[in-house]
C-alpha cells in the first residue's frame, strides 16, 4: 500500500499535509467531519495504516472540539490539530483560539475551504476564511487551492514553519487554511507524473520537511548576576507564584521557593498552592481586608512574581497601592502581562531554565530568611474553623475537595465563583500535590468539560471538574465526548441556580439588574446525567457531600455530583469570613 493518496491533486496534498504533521510528532486530531475536508479524512484515516500513532476524536460540536484541544495541549504542552470544513465552523473555534492565544498554548487550526472563485460570490457555505483569527494566531497560511504548480516541498517546508510558529518562541495558535475544489471525493484526474515522483519522494523521507533546533530562552549571565543582586540584597520580599503550565516540571520552582527562603503566595493555577502550608511562611491570601491593608502600611522592598497572571483581583489593587516596590516578573509572554502597570523588571524567558541560572548566584545555599512581620496563624485556624462549623457553600466545597482528594490527583477547575473559592483556601499544615488546571486567559466560563476530556486525552489519568451550574450548561454538548472517553471524568457541578458570584459583589443591592446578571435557570441535572450514561448523585448538606465526594473517587465510570447550595447561605458564609481579625 503507498504512504501517498493520489487520485486527483486535492488527495495529494492532503497526504503531504497530515504527513507533515506526523513527521513532526503531532498526532492527535481533533475531527469535525463535513463534505469540504473529505481529502483530508481521507487522508488521515489512510495514514492511521502507517502511524498506529495518529488518534482521530470525532467531535460533531465545533466549539467543544476547539476546547477539548485545548485541553489536550495544557495537559501536554503539545498542538493537536482541529479539522473542520468551510463556512461558519472555523468560527465556533474562536473562543478556544482566543483562550490559547491568552494561555501561550500550541494550537493548529487546519480548515477546509471553497476555492477563491466562489468564495466572493455568495457562493454557499462560504466566508472569507483569510486572516479570520487576526491577532489571536501567531501565524497564518493559505496556499489557495492544490496545484501542480506549487511544489510539494514548498507547501511542506512552509507547514513545517507555521507548525514551529506554534511552539517558538512562545506557544500559541496558527491556522492553515485549505481550499479544495471539486473533486472532493477520490474522483481518478490526471496529475504529472513528475509531480506524483516529488510527492512520493516527500512523504516517504525521515523527518519533516524541515526540522527546527530553537534556543531555550534564558537571559545572558550579566543580566542573571542583576537579577540575582537585587534579591540578594532586598531587605524585604514577597516571592508570588502565578499560573505555571500544568504539563511542566515544578521540581525547579519549588527548589527556588525553599532557596530564596521569602514570604510566598501561591496561586492556585501554579499547581503549588497545595503543596505548601502555612508553615512554610507562606502567605494564604490577598483576598481578606486586613491581609490587604497590613501588606499596604508594611510593603516588601522587592516582589519577585514568577509565572502568569494571578486569579486574585486584590494583589494587582495591592501593587497599585505601593507603586515604590520593586516589581520583577518571570514568564516567557511577548505581550505585556503587567495588570498593575508597575513592573520594574520584565524578564521574558524560560522560567524552570532562569530559576537554575538565578539559583547558581547563590553559592549553593539558602538565602537568609526574608519576614513581612505579619502573623496568620490567628486568621487561618479562625477561617478554618468557621468553615468547618458553617453550612455547606463554596469555602466548605473547596475545603473538603483539598483535604480529601488523592494524593497526585488531577483538578480541572472552572471559573467565577469556583476558581477563587479554589485560591482562597490555604491549609494551615496539610499538604498535598495535586495538579491543577483552568482556562484563566481569558477566564470564560464555556468549554470546561470539553477541556477536561482533553486533558485526560493527553494523560490518560482520571480527572476531577469542578465546575457552576452556568458554565455546565454552557458545555451540554460536551457531554457526548464521555461516551467514548475510556478514562473516567469526575464531575462536581455545584448548582446555585444562576451566576452566584454576583450576589459577592456590590452590584447584589440593585434587584433589578441581579436577577438579569444572574441568570436563575431553575434547572437540576439528574435526567442530564442519566441520560447521558453517567452515574448521577445529589448532596445538599455537607455530612452527604463528603459520603459522595468518598464513594466517587471509587468508582471506574463517569460519575457527576450535583451539590446544591443556596445563595443566600453561601453569601452569609462569605459575608463572616471577611469579619476575621488578623
Amino acid at each position: 500500500m503507498e504512504k501517498l493518496l493520489s487520485q486527483n491533486i486535492n488527495r495529494v496534498w492532503a497526504s503531504l499535509i497530515i504527513d507533515e504533521f506526523l513527521k513532526n510528532n503531532i498526532t492527535q486530531f481533533y475531527l469535525s467531519p463535513g463534505m469540504r475536508n473529505a481529502p483530508l479524512i481521507a487522508a488521515m484515516t489512510h495514514l492511521q495504516g502507517f502511524n498506529k500513532n495518529l488518534s482521530i476524536v470525532l467531535c460533531m460540536d465545533e466549539r467543544a472540539a476547539a476546547f477539548r484541544a485545548l485541553g489536550y495541549s495544557k495537559a501536554t504542552g503539545k498542538p493537536s490539530v482541529l479539522v473542520c470544513t468551510s463556512g461558519t465552523a472555523m468560527a465556533n473555534y474562536m473562543p478556544a483560539v482566543v483562550e490559547a492565544k491568552k494561555s501561550n498554548l500550541p494550537l493548529i487550526v487546519l480548515s477546509a475551504d471553497r476555492p477563491i472563485e466562489l468564495t466572493f460570490c455568495d457562493d454557499n457555505q462560504t466566508i472569507d476564511q483569510t486572516k479570520f483569527y487576526g491577532d489571536y494566531v501567531q501565524g497564518e497560511m493559505n496556499f489557495g487551492a492544490p496545484s501542480a504548480e506549487i511544489s510539494p516541498l514548498a507547501m511542506t517546508s512552509s507547514l513545517s514553519n507555521l507548525i514551529n510558529k506554534s511552539l517558538y518562541p512562545q506557544k500559541g495558535p496558527v491556522h492553515f487554511n485549505c481550499a479544495f475544489r471539486d473533486p472532493l471525493e477520490d474522483t481518478q484526474t490526471n496529475i504529472p507524473a513528475e509531480y506524483i515522483k516529488l510527492a512520493n519522494i516527500q512523504i516517504n523521507r525521515e523527518g519533516p520537511s524541515t526540522r527546527y533546533v530553537n534556543l531555550e530562552t534564558v537571559p545572558d549571565k550579566n543580566a542573571i548576576a542583576e537579577i540575582a543582586g537585587i534579591l540578594k540584597k532586598s531587605k524585604t520580599g514577597l516571592l508570588v507564584i502565578g499560573s505555571l503550565a500544568p504539563h511542566e516540571s515544578t521540581e525547579t520552582v519549588r527548589e527556588f521557593v525553599k532557596t530564596l527562603n521569602w514570604p510566598t503566595y501561591f496561586d492556585v493555577s501554579s499547581s503549588l498552592k497545595y503543596a505548601f502550608n502555612l508553615t512554610d511562611d507562606a502567605l494564604p491570601t490577598f483576598d481578606h481586608p486586613e491581609v490587604q491593608s497590613e501588606l499596604v502600611k508594611n510593603p516588601p522592598e522587592t516582589v519577585f512574581h514568577i509565572g502568569g497572571r494571578l486569579t486574585s483581583k486584590h494583589y494587582y489593587s495591592f501593587l497599585k497601592q505601593v507603586p515604590q516596590i520593586n516589581l520583577v516578573t518571570l514568564n516567557l509572554n511577548l505581550e505585556k502581562e503587567d495588570p498593575s502597570h508597575h513592573t520594574k523588571i520584565r524578564i521574558n524567558a524560560h522560567i524552570n531554565s532562569t530559576l537554575a541560572s538565578i539559583m547558581s548566584f547563590f553559592e549553593g545555599s539558602s538565602l537568609p530568611k526574608k519576614e513581612l512581620n505579619l502573623n496568620f496563624e490567628s486568621l487561618s485556624k479562625n477561617k478554618i474553623k468557621l468553615i468547618e462549623e458553617g453550612p455547606l457553600a463554596y469555602p466548605s466545597i473547596s475545603k473538603t475537595i483539598i483535604d480529601h482528594m488523592p494524593d497526585n490527583s488531577t483538578l480541572y477547575i472552572g471559573n467565577s465563583t469556583v476558581v477563587r473559592t479554589f485560591d482562597a483556601y490555604f491549609s494551615y499544615e496539610n499538604r498535598k500535590n495535586i495538579k491543577v488546571a483552568t482556562n484563566r486567559g481569558v477566564s470564560g466560563i464555556e468549554g470546561f468539560m470539553a477541556s477536561a476530556a482533553g486533558f485526560i486525552d493527553g494523560t490518560q489519568k482520571e480527572v476531577y471538574l469542578v465546575v457552576g451550574d452556568v458554565a455546565f450548561i454552557h458545555d451540554l454538548n460536551s457531554l457526548y465526548f464521555l461516551k467514548d472517553l475510556k478514562t473516567p471524568m469526575k464531575i462536581i457541578l455545584v448548582n446555585n441556580d444562576g451566576g452566584g458570584i454576583f450576589t459577592l459583589l456590590p452590584i447584589h443591592r440593585e434587584k433589578s439588574v441581579l436577577d438579569y446578571i444572574t441568570s436563575p435557570h431553575g434547572q437540576t441535572f439528574k435526567k442530564t446525567a442519566e441520560s447521558f450514561g453517567i452515574d448521577y448523585v445529589g448532596v445538599s448538606n455537607r455530612e452527604d457531600f463528603l459520603a459522595a465526594f468518598k464513594d466517587m473517587q471509587k468508582k471506574t465510570t463517569h460519575t457527576m455530583m450535583e451539590i446544591f447550595i443556596d445563595h443566600n447561605t453561601n453569601k452569609s458564609v462569605y459575608d463572616q469570613l471577611k469579619t476575621i481579625k488578623l
